[in-house]
C-alpha cells in the first residue's frame, strides 16, 4: 500500500452579467445571466505520468458538466492526499461546491497538500511572486504555457467552430501543463511539508527499519551535530539522502523527569 497522492488544477469559466457601465460597478445576484463555472480540470497520480482531462466546454451541456464532476468526485474519493497551488481557497472549494449544488455527497476524506501555503511560510521574502509560474521559473527552469490573455476564453465560448477548437486545445494544454509544474514542484517541496509522513501510508512502515518521513526512503544518516529537542526530550536527527528531508528518530535520546507546566 502507498499514498493515492493526486495533483489537481481546475479552470473556470467568466460570468455574463448585465450591467450600466465599466467603471466601479456593483453587480448584484440578479444581474448575472450566466454564472461562473469549472471549465475543465486536469489531474495525475503522484506515480503515474498520464495526466487525465475532462472538460465541458459549452455553457448549458448539463449532462458533459455533470459528468465531468463525477469523474472528479471519482478522483477525490480515491485519493488519500490531494496537492494544488492555492487550492485550499480556489479548487477544492469549487468542487465541494459543485458536488452539493449536484447532490453527489461529499467524497471520503482526503488530506490537502496546498503548496502555496508552503511558499508562503518558507518562502515569502525571498520570492517576488507568490503566483506558480514563478516558483517554476525559478525552482524548475519552466514556465506556465502562454495563453495569449482573455480572448482565450471568450474564444471557447463565442468563436467560430475552428476557433473554438483552437482556444479548446490550447486551454487543455495550459491547465495538463499546471498539472506537471504542481507535480514537480510538489517533489521539489517535500522537505518543507512538515504536516505530511508519507511512509505511514506504506507496507513498511513497520518493518524496523528507519525510513524518511517523506519519500519513504531508508537511505537516511545521523546528523551528529544537531538533535530535535522537545519539552518531552531530546531526539537524534536523520537526513534523508534521497530526498533531502530531515527526520527525528523515534526514541527519546535523553530527557529528564521533571516537565514544564
Amino acid at each position: 500500500m502507498s499514498a493515492k497522492v493526486l495533483i489537481l488544477d481546475i479552470e473556470t469559466q467568466r460570468a455574463i452579467v448585465e450591467t450600466f457601465g465599466l467603471f466601479k460597478q456593483f453587480i448584484g445576484i440578479d444581474q448575472v445571466q450566466t454564472p461562473t463555472r469549472v471549465l475543465c480540470f486536469a489531474a495525475k497520480w503522484r506515480d503515474d505520468d498520464k495526466v487525465i482531462f475532462k472538460a465541458a466546454w459549452a455553457d448549458y451541456d448539463d449532462d458533459a458538466y455533470r459528468r465531468m464532476m463525477q469523474a472528479a468526485f471519482d478522483l477525490l474519493n480515491e485519493a488519500d492526499i490531494v496537492v494544488t497551488w492555492n487550492g485550499d481557497r480556489f479548487d477544492l472549494q469549487w468542487f465541494e461546491a459543485e458536488f452539493i449544488r449536484l447532490g453527489l455527497g461529499r467524497p471520503l476524506p482526503y488530506k490537502s497538500i496546498d503548496l502555496i501555503k508552503t511558499v508562503r511560510r518558507w518562502f515569502k521574502g525571498g520570492l517576488m511572486s507568490m503566483k506558480l509560474d514563478w516558483s517554476s521559473r525559478m525552482i524548475l527552469k519552466d514556465r506556465k504555457v502562454h495563453h495569449g490573455g482573455s480572448d482565450l476564453w471568450w474564444d471557447i465560448r463565442h468563436g467560430t467552430r475552428a476557433e473554438q477548437r483552437a482556444a479548446q486545445k490550447l486551454m487543455r494544454e495550459y491547465n495538463e501543463h499546471d498539472v506537471v509544474l504542481t507535480g514537480r514542484l510538489f517533489e521539489q517541496h517535500l522537505p518543507w511539508l512538515t504536516n505530511l509522513n508519507l511512509a505511514l501510508y506504506e507496507d513498511t512502515v513497520d518493518d524496523g527499519e528507519l525510513h524518511c518521513t517523506k519519500c519513504n526512503g531508508t537511505n537516511l544518516k545521523k546528523d551528529g551535530v544537531k538533535a530535535y529537542v522537545t519539552a518531552a526530550g531530546v531526539y537524534q536527527m536523520h537526513r534523508c539522502n534521497d530526498c533531502g528531508a530531515t527526520s527525528r528518530g523515534k526514541r527519546i535520546r535523553s530527557t529528564t523527569e521533571l516537565r514544564s507546566v
